[in-house]
């Protein structure tokens, strides 16, 4: 008999989020090039490598939804493309109600631009979730942290061994995600859905992450992931 704390791997599905608009990238980063793949399918390849079997949901801007859907579904099985919201909340919320509709209990959701995610990472953050309904990969501050006033003087040193960075992905069991919408101002903006289920009382586990994730925000950002893999003009 299977132990219900566990996660069922036959009922988790990945929701990943790329429908943002880029404003501080100053494009669609997600349809720029690492190598042979773009940004997001690269995010979308390393979430299967992790679990292969698992479906998922890519959730893109409304406008490149069928352009999208050309170029995953050629590239993958077992993947849906669907139009965001608004905001990065509204994307996840629309991605996870179509993973429930495809029978998933649980949810791991990923920024796509976030492309270098490794997939042992993926699975030792699953892993984590047993007796758990939620937990995220972190990384370490290795900056010194300093509090500022309004005028940028500094008012003290933040003890960093307590401190760290929230990446993603982050996985939920939906019932619980469920429950925090209910109860939860959703017009108000959250960071992101560990910080919902926070204010909703339940505890989120944090895991390290062994590997670099870093997020892509600036152009400066992409060049340096294209480095990492080897992708150098």
């Amino acid at each position: 008999m299977s132990d219900p704390h566990n996660v069922d791997r036959a009922k988790l599905a990945f929701v990943c989020v790329g429908a943002g608009r880029g404003l501080r990238f100053g494009s669609d980063k997600v349809s720029e090039r690492l190598g042979e793949r773009t940004v997001l399918e690269t995010s979308i390849a390393a979430l299967r490598a992790a679990v292969p079997a698992a479906p998922v949901v890519a959730v893109v801007a409304p406008e490149a939804v069928e352009r999208w859907r050309r170029v995953l579904q050629s590239g993958f099985s077992g993947i849906e493309v669907i139009a965001g919201g608004s905001r990065r909340q509204d994307s996840v919320r629309l991605g996870v109600a179509r993973a429930v509709d495809g029978g998933a209990e649980v949810v791991a959701i990923h920024d796509a631009a976030r492309p270098l995610i490794h997939p042992d990472d993926v699975r030792k953050l699953i892993d984590a979730m047993t007796g758990a309904s939620a937990a995220i990969l972190v990384g370490e501050v290795s900056d010194t942290v300093k509090r500022v006033d309004e005028r940028g003087v500094v008012r003290g040193t933040v003890d960093r061994r307590s401190l760290r960075l929230a990446q993603t992905p982050q996985v939920f069991r939906i019932a619980a995600l469920e429950a925090a919408w209910r109860r939860q101002d959703l017009s108000r903006d959250w960071s992101d859905e560990a910080a919902l289920l926070e204010a909703d009382g339940c505890e989120v586990r944090c895991i390290l992450a062994d590997h670099p994730n870093p997020k892509l925000t600036t152009a400066g950002d992409l060049e340096m992931a294209r480095l990492k893999t080897g992708d150098v003009a």
